[in-house]
């Protein structure tokens, strides 16, 4: 991985709409020789995909917590879909430790989680940690 990938990888992170050859003029290349270094960082899959960042407070969930699991035996298949089909997790985990699951989890109420919880309950023991705040979030350094 050369400095010029490095450099597009840090600005498609911050800027994943910018213009090839807005991206172009940044890196000193022409917009041309820029796609192609995309296109080969897609296809070897250090890019991933483009996503929109939204503010889960704009959408009207208010709710935000972080959810320790520790899954009862016999139960991991059953988490792990649970965790890819309720649309209340936005992001999880499989981690060490006893509690192997860690999942950010998305509501618009109390009640909501309250009833996220007791699903997960036949599953599983959680810990739940509420969101006061985002301190930080970056792009990963390259």
């Amino acid at each position: 991985m050369d400095k010029i990938n490095r450099n597009i990888l840090h600005i498609l992170q911050s800027e994943g709409r910018i213009s090839f050859s807005e991206l172009a003029k940044r890196v000193h290349l022409s917009a041309p020789a820029v796609a192609e270094r995309v296109k080969r960082l897609e296809e070897e899959s250090v890019i991933t995909g483009y996503t929109a960042t939204i503010d889960s407070h704009n959408m009207g969930l208010a709710i935000t917590a972080m959810v320790q699991a520790r899954v009862f035996i016999g139960k991991e298949p059953q988490i792990l879909a649970f965790m890819k089909e309720r649309l209340e997790v936005v992001e999880g985990y499989n981690v060490t430790g006893e509690r192997a699951f860690i999942m950010k989890v998305a509501t618009d109420s109390m009640k909501a989680l309250d009833g996220f919880l007791e699903d997960l309950s036949i599953m599983a023991e959680s810990n739940t940690m509420m969101i006061l705040s985002s301190v930080t979030r970056k792009p990963l350094t390259i």
